[in-house]
């Protein structure tokens, strides 16, 4: 059993999680269909770019790697 807290974080294991912008449009992908699924309405490019710009301001505030302990 790991502990939580001492191995690597989610990022450093993922290659792609790494690149903010794969991360970001994998992130928009994943809301976008579950709120199809939930009946709403698809996006619109102006709401993507939205919660892009959200993602963006989120991620530049962020530490970009959290030290194991």
């Amino acid at each position: 059993m790991k502990i939580e807290g001492s191995g690597p974080s989610l990022i450093d294991s993922s290659p792609w999680l790494r690149d903010r912008a794969e991360r970001h449009r994998r992130i928009l992908d994943v809301a976008e269909r579950n709120s199809v699924i939930e009946g709403l309405p698809p996006f619109t490019d102006q709401t993507r770019e939205k919660i892009r710009a959200e993602l963006e301001s989120l991620s530049a505030t962020a530490p970009a790697s959290v030290p194991a302990q």
